[in-house]
């Protein structure tokens, strides 16, 4: 039976729920065909399907690891093995197999969801699809079709979907279509593809506002197409001049305006559609499941001002809508006659809605953060995985396979991550000098500790203040005098805000022999905020959440031997807490609700489009045992060794700091051949930090006035994260003294981070505040002219940040290896162990480090400069969350545990960032979600990764410390107050 008549097989198939014969298939005596939701909302329950007696169907996802471990399609696989009972089983074929296996090694399926993205091998996959025979979501061979527009175009035309007027210009001899695509095409829908196409005469009109093809004539505006597929450089022309040039979103932009955009291009093959005036400026993204099912939205034209707003998924903002009953149509031939199941098109639609036009079919699409759609989408995938499973015609591939196959497995992950999102951290900071009489009650606190000591609790903090009254009687005067003031001042307003603590840092003489070690140096750091907030415990428990469906995709097993290691700061432990009781507990997937949109008890859903009406919901069976079961997270593992501060490279990084002011200098370009500079940014930077501060003083002038003039108590109902305006008033007025009250020369670089990361955190927890504080006019009111001022400060503090923050780490590569070694070897040694151990032992494994920005930046310094081969060297900004992953792949030759072979994948995740936070939308949460992670690596060999990891160990620093006296201290991940608790502030 071959797939074309399965298909035929299944639109034979009646809408309700069918019950299969026994007599027709002795493989399933108990088994129902699934169907999907039948007209009047009544659907199967995929229970009733499952044979618990037979193996689980085999679902291979064979597409690029970026696509098929994305978020969306983790959101669909795990509601689909949960939901089908464990009758279906998903395979994750992974970037090693794809691109270094032959397709005779690859892990057999019964159904394949395979789909073409950037470096996909398609001729290699269909060979695959010949061999094995598995059933197709998407067929294969017409996703070459996607590539060439006028392929695409051609197919439309054929299914009579409408489409903007168009004409084309090839040069290259027309679009190029292979014999068997060409064969298949005309026996599925009749068409004939391809053949040479003479290159046409190209001119302008006389007023240059039409273009003439062949003496067809195209008026201005129209709009250019490269006919690759892959080709987003899309142009429309203007009559009367000018243009605007599209192209793959970039930040915040997907297009700009170009007055000298007036001639067609003459360098390739294009074509030329008629510019359509669509309503409310709007496109619509339509996305198909089979014939059945279509869920819409819309989005801003890249045409309007290509200024791109996003959630806080960084994903672009769009509208959910409804199809008529004709688009439906559209949308199912669209499906059938291009053989993808699961498709995305692009639509216009104009004259106030009586009209559609397709623009471009996009093939395998998902829709991304909408449960309704991912509950639709695993039951219709589900639903069709059983029923080809029981088809007494058509025989499971997997289930031939007679002898063990060599495949790839994840065997170990080890992941390092930054904490959580948190409030912005100030401090105080003194230096004492040595030897003189009034310092003495500051070493008494020392209280003889060699190490750094922290002072939280209140009557910690007034030892403080006393030894400061007790300096004054020993004869503290001038600056000393003024500085200890200061540190009186600020320990009492801040004594009783969550975070305030002090930190002491001995530094001692260098050890010698017969000689004792003596105290050189102490200084005094008072810090307050820097504490966790409600967002980051949603930051935390969606990364725990995410990682537990990553994993249980692609080795379940890996979660039944989890080590969590986090650093001493609360707020790294709280990050570590919530993740690991989200990583473990069952209730935290969407187990809760069923296939069906309302199967939950909740309301139905009207964020999506389908043909019938909302499903009944349905009850499933138990999870079977391939389901992750409940299990208790791993006690936590505080390593203040490997993951707390240390002062190893302060010297280090206090010379870096001041050869940074160089950079902020006019005429010093030559000293910043490899650093982070925006070409958009045609200035130096000394100019833009000049424009900040220009930008600082009026917003200083403009927030006094409106603290006179205004109620700024009733500006904002609500304060998060124990704000309150003082202290809104108190943090900005600190920055207006650091760059305001200072003169250009004498400007400290480290003042950017705190600009940059103040700006972040007004913007998502106190943004109604901080645009109307920071307006003339007093409404906050985001459109007005004077409001896109606090962009621009954003855009100049942001370019600054990028320039300043990653060289804070070491500007030259030598310096950045230097400071990376001092901070931390002994996190890289570990993490090199761990990949070493998990190669060594049978059992998979989970090991996972939670630590502070410095370690996460310059452990990947140090990947960075072990001479691996970094296929993205272009690091992004590492802002909370960020995290740097290990994975380590195992390969069974088929001949026995002895024979095996091992690969190490790098990525890394820039974390919850978005390009420009002003222009996010937010919800009642104020946070971000986590970016997923890029490749860093392609798959490399173990033993390459390891050795040019362990070329850093050589260069050890002197350590006096032979390890701890005591076992290293452990926290219960439930039992945290943290874990299991809401804080009062949370939205």
């Amino acid at each position: 039976m071959n797939e074309d008549q399965i298909r035929r097989w299944e639109s034979s198939l009646p809408m309700k729920s069918l019950v299969h014969s026994p007599e027709r298939s002795p493989r399933s005596a108990s088994a129902v065909r699934s169907s999907t939701p039948s007209p009047n909302g009544s659907h199967s329950d995929l229970s009733a399907i499952t044979d618990h007696a037979r193996p689980p169907i085999i679902l291979g996802i064979c597409a690029m690891d970026i696509k098929a471990r994305s978020k969306a399609m983790r959101e669909i696989l795990t509601r689909l093995v949960e939901r089908s009972n464990g009758a279906i089983e998903v395979k994750v074929f992974g970037d090693k197999v794809i691109l270094d296996e032959d397709v005779e090694n690859w892990p057999r399926c019964d159904v394949l969801i395979s789909f073409f993205s950037t470096d996909f091998p398609l001729d290699k996959a269909i060979s695959y699809v010949k061999l094995r025979n598995p059933y197709c979501i998407n067929d294969l061979p017409p996703q070459a079709l996607l590539w060439d527009r006028r392929l695409v175009g051609a197919v439309l035309d054929h299914l009579k979907v409408p489409t903007p007027r168009r004409l084309e210009v090839s040069r290259d001899g027309g679009p190029k279509v292979d014999d068997e695509l060409r064969d298949l095409m005309k026996k599925k829908i009749g068409i004939t593809l391809g053949g040479f196409q003479v290159t046409p005469e190209v001119t302008m009109s006389e007023d240059g506002n039409a273009i003439i093809i062949d003496g067809q004539v195209m008026e201005k505006p129209f709009v250019e197409k490269p006919v690759s597929g892959e080709d987003h450089n899309v142009y429309i022309y203007f009559r009367g001049g000018g243009g605007r040039r599209l192209f793959r979103k970039v930040g915040n932009k997907s297009s700009e305006l170009d007055p000298q955009l007036n001639f067609p291009r003459t360098d390739g093959s294009y074509i030329y559609e008629k510019f359509v005036d669509v309503d409310n400026s709007e496109d619509i993204k339509v996305y198909t499941v089979g014939k059945e099912y279509t869920h819409a939205e819309t989005r801003k034209s890249p045409f309007v001002d290509g200024v791109v707003r996003r959630n806080t998924e960084g994903k672009e903002i769009r509208f959910i809508t409804h199809l008529s009953d004709e688009e439906k149509e559209w949308a199912a031939r669209i499906s059938e006659g291009f053989g993808q199941m699961v498709c995305g098109f692009d639509m216009l639609r104009c004259d106030n809605g009586k009209t559609s036009q397709v623009i471009d079919v996009n093939g395998w699409s998902f829709v991304k953060g909408n449960d309704t759609y991912y509950d639709k989408a695993a039951e219709i995938l589900a639903g069709l995985c059983l029923r080809v499973a029981a088809s007494p015609e058509r025989p499971l591939p997997a289930a031939e396979a007679t002898v063990e196959e060599p495949t790839w497995l994840l065997k170990a992950n080890v992941t390092v991550f930054r904490h959580a999102d948190r409030t912005p951290k100030q401090k105080l900071k003194f230096n004492f000098p040595i030897g003189e009489r009034w310092t003495q009650p500051f070493v008494t606190l020392l209280n003889g500790e060699r190490e750094e000591i922290i002072l939280r609790e209140r009557a910690q903090l007034n030892r403080i203040a006393t030894a400061v009254e007790e300096a004054k009687g020993l004869g503290a005067d001038g600056e000393d005098l003024i500085k200890l003031t200061q540190l009186n001042n600020a320990l009492f307003s801040k004594i009783d805000l969550p975070g305030t603590k002090a930190q002491l840092k001995p530094v001692y003489s260098k050890k010698q022999p017969g000689q004792v070690r003596s105290l050189t140096k102490l200084t005094l750091v008072f810090k307050w905020g820097g504490e966790f907030t409600h967002s980051a415990r949603y930051q935390s428990r969606d990364l725990g959440e995410n990682m537990k469906k990553d994993i249980s995709i692609m080795n379940k097993e890996i979660l039944k031997n989890v080590k969590i290691y986090t650093s001493s700061e609360r707020r790294v432990v709280a990050s570590a807490e919530i993740f690991a009781a989200a990583l473990f507990d069952s209730n935290t997937s969407n187990t809760s609700s069923t296939l069906s949109a309302n199967g939950g008890g909740g309301a139905p859903s009207s964020r999506s489009s389908t043909d019938g009406g909302q499903p009944s919901g349905s009850q499933f069976a138990p999870r079977r045992e391939n389901s992750l079961p409940a299990q208790r997270p791993p006690k936590l593992i505080v390593r203040k060794d490997l993951l707390d501060d240390s002062n190893a490279a302060k010297d280090l990084m206090d010379d870096v700091k001041k050869r940074l002011k160089i950079l902020l200098r006019p005429g010093e370009p030559e000293k910043r051949p490899e650093l982070t500079w925006p070409k958009s940014m045609k200035k130096e930077p000394v100019e833009v930090v000049k424009e900040v501060i220009e930008l600082l003083s009026k917003f200083r002038d403009i927030m006094r006035h409106n603290w006179e003039t205004m109620d700024v108590d009733r500006i904002q109902e609500r304060w998060c994260c124990g704000d309150e305006p003082w202290l809104f008033r108190e943090r900005w007025e600190k920055l207006f003294e650091d760059f305001c009250d200072v003169k250009q020369e004498k400007f400290d670089p480290s003042r950017v981070s705190e600009l940059y990361d103040t700006i972040k955190y007004c913007a998502l927890h106190h943004r109604t505040f901080l645009f109307s504080i920071f307006s003339e006019h007093g409404d906050g009111v985001e459109q007005q002219g004077q409001d896109r001022r606090l962009h621009e400060l954003y855009g100049r503090a942001k370019a600054l940040f990028d320039l300043v923050a990653p060289q804070e780490y070491g500007i030259e590569p030598e310096e950045k290896e230097e400071i990376g070694v001092l901070t931390s070897l002994p996190l890289l040694r570990n993490v090199v162990g761990d990949l070493e151990r998990a190669r060594n032992n049978e059992e998979c494994s989970l090991t996972l480090y939670f630590t502070k920005e410095s370690h996460i930046h310059t452990l990947v310094n140090l990947v960075l400069l072990s001479g691996l081969p970094i296929a993205n060297r272009r690091i992004p900004e590492l802002d909370y969350c960020s995290h740097i992953t290990f994975e380590l792949y195992e390969r069974n030759h088929g001949r026995g545990k002895s024979d095996k072979e091992y690969s190490i994948k790098l990525s890394l995740s820039e974390g919850a960032h978005s390009s420009n936070v002003l222009d996010s939308a937010l919800d009642a949460r104020h946070s971000l979600n986590v970016q997923p992670r890029r490749k860093l690596t392609q798959h490399l060999p173990y033993s390459l990764v390891i050795e040019r990891l362990s070329k850093h160990f050589g260069r050890v620093p002197e350590d006096d410390d032979t390890g701890p006296d005591t076992p290293y201290e452990t926290i219960d991940a439930l039992q945290a107050p943290v874990a299991s608790s809401t804080p009062a502030d949370d939205p």
